[in-house]
């Protein structure tokens, strides 16, 4: 799953949240699964970058990025776990 497709399902994800009610215990059981899936993407991915930060010797405009790639992913997986809870 790209970058793109993560927040293409954190979409379709927000807006089913916001009616909760309307869903079938089948549906939100699968959507609860596909959060928990993007969720452990997401820190799989920050995890990652900060092993490349301490491990190897980057400059500061790729250190730059790497942090800011961090950010979007914390962003996306708070999000995403704020769907999670909603469906609970």
């Amino acid at each position: 799953m790209g970058i793109r497709d993560f927040i293409q399902y954190l979409r379709e994800h927000r807006l089913m949240a916001e009616k909760p009610e309307a869903l079938s215990g089948a549906e939100r059981e699968e959507v609860l699964h596909q959060a928990e899936m993007m969720v452990g993407m997401a820190d799989a991915a920050v995890k990652e970058l900060e092993s490349v930060v301490n491990n190897r010797r980057v400059n500061l405009p790729e250190e730059h990025a790497l942090r800011f790639a961090q950010d979007v992913f914390l962003y996306l997986k708070d999000e995403e776990e704020r769907i999670k809870e909603k469906l609970r």
